[in-house]
């Protein structure tokens, strides 16, 4: 299952809509049925796993194949299992973690945090990834909200915990687990009954509308993340011409070497990459601490990296790191983008930057609450298309809807609905929060404004991003991209602010491209020649940057907003990222 790059000149030998329907069809490697999903009728898989521990041990099939690094730390997929086994033994006989326990886990990016989440997940309790740049207040709110039996974390966290002021059991990666792992070595958990819909995970929200909310993802969800995308795969090989065994289980493994950047608190780098590589059989590079473009490039050509997953701004501080032609990056022939939408201008920077993934460059469509990638799209499509979020995955349905419910003609913009088998079971503990989003008939709205054409979802901006300017809607992303897309701008953030006349106006807060100097004046007379007049900025921030954003990448706006509302520029300085 390796990706490789298709050649410039490559297309599909088939229709991919048929080969997705032989693939599919009753006897096939990925034969969908429909079945019950808690309460609603939902395609499925017919051939799947049920739990984590079935995932886990389904990869000891790889052996001694690389699954992690992390500095000197390399581990094969046996010696993986192995510590997960004896860890997982030690909770369960010394910490007494039981089924449905949580345990929280709070520290930087490391072998040993995945390690504590596959031995967590193995004993049936519930991992809780907490976010590792939380103050111990914000620490505070998320303990409080599950309640941890247990903590396993790194010191400068622990520190955090104990600063918190909460009474719980602690396990240190750097004091505590060593000992550990010798005392059990050679151990395994007790097994523990578990449910397709018993919770696997909580996840916590960006914040970027209020507190952070844990949502519940189930067993389910993780197996349904990788078979989909593992499905959308091989579908592409076979359509254009190359070999595909009869059954999932015969697939080769992989010998991707995917890099990790962005925390293992995120979704798109705990499901999108440690749990993809433990069923490809392929490697995943943690590289942890202060993003630094150089030490990206380093890695790359050091660990002969061929796929990345850059979120927000990552790839695009690469692409333009002076130091990009000093390291080879051939082996890289995969680049993925998410967390935030790449305009045409950045998807054109990253295919200079990366020649060798110039043909595969592509980006998923999701949400912590979906569970599993909703719409893709990559390759000739993407170049084709570079608005689009992609189509939709298998076993996804996607509804748009108006403001009275009602589902919407192609062409027409609502918001985004979504059913699965994979959507969250809810937000822990705050079922009020769970009942607005959570809708009859097993659907999960998200709250973003999207069109289909073609089949291509296009995704238009966060319902509550919307600005209103004289009754004329206006994206907020749209203003972005034709800001990003001239030579003075670095990054920019569109927002609404209050005005008396048209009721919002139009905000942009602008980061200058090093040695260029904005003028308000310069980037009105830019958009003015590229949007309609009311699109267009009437009120100017030049800021130094980068911009802040969420691990996840996406831009926090609440931020800006309030410092917009402090009064800008006698509010002291603007919110900005590392």
């Amino acid at each position: 299952m390796e990706t490789k790059a298709l050649p410039a000149e490559a297309s599909p030998a088939a229709d991919l809509r048929e080969v997705r329907a032989a693939l599919t069809r009753p006897g096939a490697m990925f034969e969908i049925q429909r079945a019950d999903v808690r309460g609603n009728e939902m395609p499925v898989f017919t051939r799947r796993l049920r739990s984590l521990r079935q995932l886990l041990e389904a990869s000891a099939r790889f052996g001694d194949r690389t699954y992690l690094v992390d500095g000197e730390v390399r581990l094969s997929f046996a010696e993986h299992r192995g510590r997960v086994d004896a860890l997982a033994h030690a909770l369960q006989t010394e910490f007494r973690v039981a089924a449905g326990d949580r345990v929280a886990l709070f520290a930087a990016n490391r072998w040993d945090w995945l390690v504590g989440f596959w031995a967590a997940a193995s004993v049936g309790a519930i991992p809780c990834a907490m976010n590792g740049w939380w103050t111990p207040a914000e620490y505070r709110h998320a303990a409080d909200l599950v309640e941890p039996v247990l903590v396993i974390g790194d010191r400068q966290r622990l520190e955090r915990v104990a600063r918190a002021g909460t009474t719980v059991a602690v396990l240190s990666l750097d004091d505590d687990l060593p000992r550990l792992l010798r005392e059990h070595a050679g151990k395994s958990p007790a097994p523990v009954p578990v449910a397709e819909d018993d919770p696997a995970l909580l996840l916590f929200t960006s914040g970027t509308t209020g507190r952070p909310k844990a949502v519940s993802i189930p067993h389910r969800s993780f197996i349904g993340f990788a078979q989909v995308n593992t499905f959308a795969e091989v579908a592409t090989r076979a359509a254009y011409g190359m070999p595909v065994p009869d059954r999932a289980e015969d697939l080769a493994p992989s010998d991707d070497v995917v890099l990790v950047t962005a925390p293992l608190f995120h979704v798109s780098m705990l499901q999108g990459a440690a749990l993809t590589a433990a069923v490809k059989g392929s490697s995943i590079v943690l590289l942890p601490g202060r993003f630094d473009p150089e030490r990206v490039l380093r890695t790359i050509e050091n660990e002969r990296v061929t796929g990345w997953s850059a979120l927000g701004s990552a790839a695009q501080r690469v692409a333009t790191c002076d130091a990009l032609g000093r390291y080879d990056t051939s082996s890289v022939q995969y680049l993925g983008l998410g967390g935030a939408p790449a305009s045409p201008t950045v998807q054109e920077l990253l295919r200079k930057a990366f020649p060798t993934a110039s043909n595969t460059l592509g980006m998923g469509y999701s949400s912590t609450e979906a569970g599993a990638v909703i719409a893709s799209i990559n390759g000739a499509e993407y170049l084709a298309h570079p608005t689009s979020t992609g189509r939709i995955m298998a076993t996804i349905e996607v509804e748009l809807r108006d403001e009275t419910g009602t589902a919407v003609a192609d062409g027409e913009y609502g918001e985004v609905h979504v059913r699965s088998p994979y959507t969250m079971l809810g937000y822990w503990n705050d079922p009020r929060a769970s009942s607005e989003v959570l809708k009859e008939g097993g659907w999960l709205a998200l709250g973003d404004v999207a069109r289909f054409e073609d089949g291509l979802l296009y995704i238009n901006a966060r319902a509550r991003d919307l600005i209103l300017v004289s009754a004329e809607n206006v994206s907020p992303t749209e203003v972005e991209y034709v800001l990003e897309a001239s030579d003075q701008v670095d990054e920019a953030a569109v927002l609404a602010v209050d005005d008396e006349v048209t009721g919002d106006a139009v905000c942009a807060v602008v980061v200058p491209r090093p040695g260029a100097s904005p003028t308000p004046e310069r980037l009105a007379e830019w958009c003015r020649a590229r949007l309609a007049h009311y699109k267009v900025p009437t009120r100017w921030y030049v800021i130094d940057g980068p911009l802040l954003r969420t691990p996840t990448g996406k831009l926090v706006k609440r931020d800006l907003r309030a410092w917009i509302d402090a009064g800008a520029d006698t509010a002291g300085p603007p919110p900005a990222g590392a």
